[in-house]
């Protein structure tokens, strides 16, 4: 997602590629990690398929229909291998987040299992994204209409199995896993942690003002579908728990959601908390309440705990060598953004919670986005003294020049936003950095490109008009960007070491696409598409809607 705004046909390419036939197994799974390919990963692929396709500017139909295709196949070994109970809620163990429970979740004792409230919320989250990438494609194909009924039906029995088996504490407005033992009993595991924070993730906005949507067989589908899960409309508004529809000053809307608008401002008292999970830099993974007052539980004769680790992990846990026991992880704090602001879409900025909990400060979703924002972004920024919170008490990395340019690490302290982990982790923790950093409105420097088919300019890696100009070639050049100056101005330097997208070329030529006219060089003869193309000063040819 991060290269998307670099380049969107290598993101689309990698999204693809980990969908083939050689990576995919026949029954649907997706390969974990490099060292255990049975393990299983949060399903995340289609959201980063549907944010790709947006981010290139929503007209690649034929990308989301090849990904949708497969990952309908995936979902379905979901939905078969990851619920042995059949009552819509999931397990599945690891999901990334290695030691955040006090108990190897991926290694139980015989007759344990336990039934997960991120493992059931990310599947609800994947069930929305489906149906988003459904509803893109439907006013293109009618058959996919259907598909995305088929996602709420889903959607539905999931957010009913969330409630049946109660992950969510009544009691402590949060959610939490639940441990079943082998007689039958259950207990929840009560950590607050990013575990209770991931439902928080599942929700949508979708507009009903569409086309789509307007048709009289979807809405005869709709109606059929509220009747039958005992909705009944009020006027213009409907609420059951995981839906609510309203009519907005752009048309109706619908909020999916697993976290309806009391539970989501309970639950919110707590990650907004300073006291637990809201740290001076992000979101941390394990409230701070744990740190002197571990958690502990007893399975099979024998006890086990946590406590809140903000640096490097103590526990021998999936090799130790990282930490979700306190640490800030940038990718769920980008995806508790994102969620932040679709809540805003719906409810607007007549709901508000206090933020920080405790200080009287109340703040609509948005506004609560843009402040964890914020947070994230000032582990990076030079304070008064000129020092980054990322390097922490290094004094190489604080003091001298040529190692003081930002270092993307794999995750934060919880309470110093000190780097840790892998130190050039940039696919993960440059997440939020797109939208989150600006570019300076124009480059100072007007000097000569490095080299003759460079299109940067030597000062900072920005596409500069300045450039272009002066007849720099318009394709990206695939040389390494330069290291950027290290700048007086905080803004600037971070600034300077932010990629921008690419702008498009100029004046290009225009050619029918080879399906409908005679073949022309590089252009794919499979393409379906009747637009145009446009030739690039370095001679390749692309079609604009497939860029094959």
């Amino acid at each position: 997602v991060v290269f998307a705004h670099i380049d969107p046909e290598y993101s689309k390419y990698q999204l693809m590629l980990m969908l083939r036939e050689w990576y995919m197994h026949p029954n649907g799974a997706l390969p974990a990690y490099e060292w255990n390919f049975d393990d299983i990963n949060p399903p995340v692929h289609a959201w980063a398929a549907i944010r790709v396709f947006e981010i290139d500017g929503a007209r690649d139909i034929d990308f989301l229909e090849r990904v949708f295709q497969k990952l309908l196949i995936n979902f379905t070994w979901w939905v078969n291998r990851v619920d042995r109970e059949g009552n819509n809620v999931f397990e599945g163990g690891f999901l990334g987040l290695d030691n955040i429970g006090p108990i190897d979740r991926s290694q139980l004792p015989e007759g344990y299992m336990i039934e997960q409230a991120d493992g059931t919320a990310w599947m609800a989250f994947y069930a929305l994204m489906m149906i988003r990438m459904a509803l893109r494609i439907a006013p293109h194909d009618d058959a996919y209409a259907p598909m995305a009924l088929k996602f709420l039906e889903h959607f539905a029995d999931i957010t009913d199995g969330i409630s049946d088996v109660g992950l969510f504490n009544v009691e402590d407005g949060f959610f939490y896993d639940q441990l079943i033992r082998p007689d039958g009993s259950r207990d929840p595991i009560k950590v607050r942690s990013l575990v209770g924070v991931i439902p928080v993730l599942a929700g949508a906005v979708i507009d009903q003002s569409s086309r789509l949507a307007q048709a009289p067989r979807y809405q005869n589908r709709i109606l059929n579908f509220l009747r039958r899960h005992g909705i009944q409309q009020r006027g213009n508004e409907v609420s059951a728990g995981f839906i609510s529809m309203k009519e907005g000053p752009d048309g109706r809307q619908s909020l999916l959601t697993v976290v309806d608008p009391d539970h989501l401002r309970r639950v919110l008292m707590e990650v907004l908390s300073e006291d637990s999970m809201l740290s001076p830099h992000g979101l941390r993974s394990v409230s701070k309440r744990l740190e002197g007052a571990p958690y502990q539980i007893n399975v099979d004769g024998q006890e086990y705990g946590i406590d809140y680790e903000p640096a490097e992990s103590t526990t021998p846990i999936y090799g130790g060598n990282s930490n979700w026991r306190g640490p800030v992880w940038f990718p769920i704090n980008h995806l508790v953004i994102e969620a932040l602001e679709r809540y805003h879409m719906y409810l607007g900025d007549e709901f508000l919670v206090e933020c920080p909990t405790g200080s009287g400060v109340m703040m609509n979703l948005r506004q609560v986005a843009e402040e964890l924002r914020r947070r994230l972004v000032s582990t990076f920024l030079e304070r008064p003294d000129g020092s980054r919170p990322v390097f922490g008490d290094s004094e190489r990395f604080q003091k001298d020049p040529s190692w003081h340019a930002p270092l993307f690490y794999e995750y934060f302290h919880g309470d110093t936003g000190q780097g840790l982990g892998a130190s050039h982790q940039t696919g993960s923790s440059m997440s939020p950095t797109p939208r989150t950093i600006q570019p300076t409105p124009a480059c100072a420097s007007v000097s000569r490109t490095k080299g003759r088919s460079a299109t940067r300019c030597m000062s900072c890696p920005r596409w500069c008009s300045a450039i272009r100009g002066h007849g720099a070639r318009t394709g990206r050049s695939r040389s390494s960007p330069p290291t950027p100056a290290r700048s007086s101005s905080t803004t600037s330097a971070w600034a300077a070491t932010t990629w921008t997208p690419r702008p498009p070329p100029m004046a290009p030529s225009r050619r029918r696409c080879s399906a409908t006219t005679a073949p022309i060089p590089s252009a794919s003869s499979g393409c379906r598409s009747t637009s145009r193309i446009r030739r690039t000063a370095s001679t390749t040819t692309s079609c604009t809607d497939c860029r094959r």
